[in-house]
């Protein structure tokens, strides 16, 4: 029989082993990612949140796991499976927003991307049923840290005066879980955004290849389902939302044999888990940089003398880099699987 200080020093370790599975990562394959990730959103750090009853249909979703959200809305599991690594916030964001009948994008990035994907399709700001809320990496809701690199993703179900009942995912909740947050004192760094009018689900598109060359200004239309914004540029300092445009472009041009959406989506998960796309990625550990983290980063020099800021030149050096050590983005994600880097 184990004396009574080690008892409650064993059930305090459970508490805080209970702690940690509850927080689990939107995106990441290894521990460290995983204990970083999405978390159980609460009331804002400023501001108390008031008390409100939550209601409507809405609240019959709470607690349904992914499987039984899957058979629920099966119209949908296709779109949202650019998403798919588990119960990810952003794959319960993709799936609800397009059952309350809201346009959303295969690549909306992680979920401290989402607020800049909504502002590039239209969306507008601000605490609304039927919206979402984005957390910057690194927030603190409810005495709980956001990962610093994927942020968090939920949406709003439900607005009384100044209570934002919300629904999120995470791979640690393993099931819909519901919070409130402070419509006007929210925590620092989360911002809420809802379609404009007009922001309905279209019936899915058909994939056309794409073609030709990609132009020196990097001019992406988007005349594909899953690329998100129209970026005329010439890639310096884009956003996660234009390398990716950029990036799919530029694989109808030159990479033919991966313009498939498994080659595209692999593309998507390897970087997304690597920089979350963004030409500014400095790795704190290493001196790997940039979207596909080149180590060092001066090796993207190769591509061009703008490698440090120019997305478009990264992303170029980035898909030699794969054609030339794996082959293809699919064969880079295997490899990735099984030794957590490329």
């Amino acid at each position: 029989m184990r004396p009574r200080s080690v008892t409650r020093r064993l059930a305090a370790a459970a508490a805080v082993m209970g702690l940690v599975l509850t927080v689990g990562g939107c995106s990441p394959l290894d521990v460290l990612r995983f204990l970083a990730g999405c978390g159980p959103a609460g009331g804002g750090s400023s501001g108390t949140v008031q008390a409100s009853t939550a209601s409507g249909e809405w609240t019959g979703l709470v607690g349904m796991t992914m499987g039984q959200i899957q058979n629920r809305w099966p119209e949908h599991v296709s779109h949202c499976s650019s998403y798919d690594y588990g119960f990810q916030c952003t794959w319960w964001a993709c799936m609800r927003e397009r059952s309350l009948g809201h346009e959303v994008g295969r690549f909306w990035g992680n979920g401290n991307q989402w607020d800049d994907s909504a502002k590039a399709a239209g969306w507008v700001q601000g605490a609304q049923a039927g919206g979402i809320v984005s957390f910057e990496g690194g927030v603190t809701y409810n005495g709980i840290p956001t990962s610093p690199m994927y942020g968090h993703v939920a949406v709003i179900e439900q607005v009384d005066g100044d209570v934002v009942h919300i629904t999120e995912g995470g791979t640690g909740f393993g099931k819909v879980h519901t919070t409130t947050l402070s419509a006007s004192h929210p925590p620092k760094g989360i911002t809420y955004w809802h379609p404009a009018d007009g922001n309905t689900v279209s019936v899915s598109h058909d994939q056309s290849s794409g073609g030709g060359t990609v132009s020196a200004a990097w001019t992406c239309d988007a005349d594909r389902s899953d690329v998100m914004v129209d970026y005329e540029g010439d890639g310096v300092h884009a956003t996660p939302a234009e390398a990716q445009s950029i990036a799919r472009r530029m694989i109808a041009g030159a990479y033919k044999a991966w313009d498939t959406d498994e080659e595209w989506q692999a593309l998507v998960w390897v970087w997304d888990h690597e920089s979350g796309w963004r030409w500014d990625a400095d790795n704190p550990t290493s001196d790997a940089y940039g979207i596909p983290q080149a180590l060092p980063g001066s090796k993207m020099a190769t591509a061009g003398a703008d490698w440090k800021d120019n997305a478009a030149t990264q992303i170029k050096w980035g898909l030699d880099y794969i054609k030339g050590r794996y082959g293809s983005p699919s064969q880079a994600k295997s490899f990735w699987l099984s030794h957590n880097w490329y």
